[in-house]
């Protein structure tokens, strides 16, 4: 019997502690819970998500730049004749297509790196807020560097550059 009686204080105990630990912890702070809500919500639909796509878009053509140029610097340049193109003094006329083979796949390979840091940028500019200035300079820095990949036709460094610019001017709402 004695044991039935612990069991029961036991449980009552565990009771008590249970509604103490049940009720919200923010419940004494100045602000409720449905203030704290509405503020978030507000800041993230505040949030310029037109700079995240802007790059977003702007790194995929950027990478899909470096891929064209790596798939002609290996199967459209090794083919082509270059009998009419006039050698430089003291180069074989042999190597001057895996000079320019070898050049364009640096260019290609140059531009899938900064697609890809874009890319990633953008992707993470969506998913951590606090963290945009970060973000957007990476946006904007490789988007420049993307020149020298020729950028995504030009088009995709514009984009990535006008979504890192968007991004660094961007200031939270103030309320």
């Amino acid at each position: 019997m004695g044991e039935t009686v612990a069991r029961a204080h036991r449980f009552e105990r565990w009771k008590r502690y249970r509604f103490r630990f049940s009720e919200p912890i923010y419940s004494q702070l100045p602000y409720t819970q449905s203030m704290a809500v509405f503020s978030a919500e507000k800041a993230s639909s505040a949030y310029p998500k037109t700079a995240a796509l802007l790059s977003l878009v702007g790194g995929m053509i950027i990478i899909l730049g470096g891929a064209i140029f790596i798939g002609v610097a290996s199967f459209v340049i090794p083919h082509m004749d270059l009998s009419n193109i006039t050698v430089p003094a003291g180069m074989d006329r042999a190597s001057l297509s895996g000079l320019i083979s070898g050049v364009l796949t640096v260019m290609g390979g140059f531009g899938l790196v900064c697609g890809a840091v874009v890319l990633v940028s953008a992707t993470m500019l969506l998913a951590r807020v606090g963290t945009r200035r970060t973000w957007g300079i990476l946006i904007l820095v490789f988007s420049v560097l993307s020149f020298i990949g020729l950028g995504g036709f030009i088009l995709g460094a514009v984009l990535g550059i006008a979504g890192g610019v968007l991004t660094l001017r961007w200031k939270p709402p103030t309320s």
